[in-house]
């Protein structure tokens, strides 16, 4: 058990769930319906020396899971990336990937076509920063298992910003053959399809918690996608 004799700071940078603080070089966290599978996942990402992650430290005398604190810059919301920003996230996401895929390596897996374990919130808003450099993962509440193109569909329509109005279709075929191309997926039907579901997803739950910006924005970003990539999947 972890002890709290330490000042708690709420942590507020990126989109933060509630009741997360820092305790000196630790982060205290909620217990979740997850938490158990985060444990397990974390301790593998450690044992397989995968560095781009928390390390978790068990839980303190509140019950809540304690995480390494990673310090850097966690980005407040969703914007512009440039080309080697967006090669260093996708190489980020591969390595995490790949880190995961003993975990869950099993004939019963393959023939469900499970692949890894999907972080399923890679948006930039769950990154820390170093001098610029997409460096590690926060947040994996949402990890479970899935494919590669499930958990890459979502992280293109955020790190590239699919449906902003000011990059037009033809650079953002350009930036997302870049993105996958720093991957290695090559497959961009299926990451495609992968994008529009997260964003009807989105839609869906935007207008089931009553959430009117949030299905207005998606909303808009399912229809950009269906019109500018989807209709043509195999790109200019």
């Amino acid at each position: 058990m972890v002890s709290a004799m330490l000042d708690e700071i709420p942590l507020r940078g990126g989109r933060v769930t509630h009741g997360i603080v820092r305790v000196g070089d630790t982060v205290r966290r909620p217990p979740t319906a997850n938490s158990e599978f985060v444990l397990l996942l974390l301790q593998h990402l450690a044992a397989k020396g995968f560095n781009g992650a928390p390390a978790a430290l068990g839980t303190d005398e509140a019950g809540r899971d304690v995480l390494t604190f990673i310090d850097g810059d966690v980005p407040p919301d969703l914007g512009f990336y440039e080309d080697r920003t967006l090669r260093e996230a996708a190489s980020l996401i591969r390595r995490y990937h790949d880190a995961t895929a003993e975990l869950l390596a099993s004939p019963a897996a393959a023939a469900t076509g499970i692949e890894v374990v999907c972080h399923n919130d890679l948006s930039p808003c769950n990154f820390v920063f170093r001098g610029g450099v997409p460096s590690a993962l926060i947040d994996f509440d949402a990890a479970a298992p899935g494919t590669r193109a499930h958990d890459l569909g979502y992280a293109a329509w955020l790190w590239l910003n699919l449906g902003s109005p000011e990059i037009t279709a033809g650079d953002q075929w350009r930036r997302l053959t870049l993105f996958l191309n720093a991957y290695g997926h090559r497959d961009r039907a299926s990451v495609l399809a992968a994008v529009v579901k997260r964003q009807a997803i989105l839609v869906a739950q935007g207008r089931r918690i009553g959430d009117e910006a949030m299905t207005v924005w998606a909303a808009d970003c399912l229809d950009w996608t269906r019109r500018n990539l989807m209709s043509s999947a195999a790109g200019p």
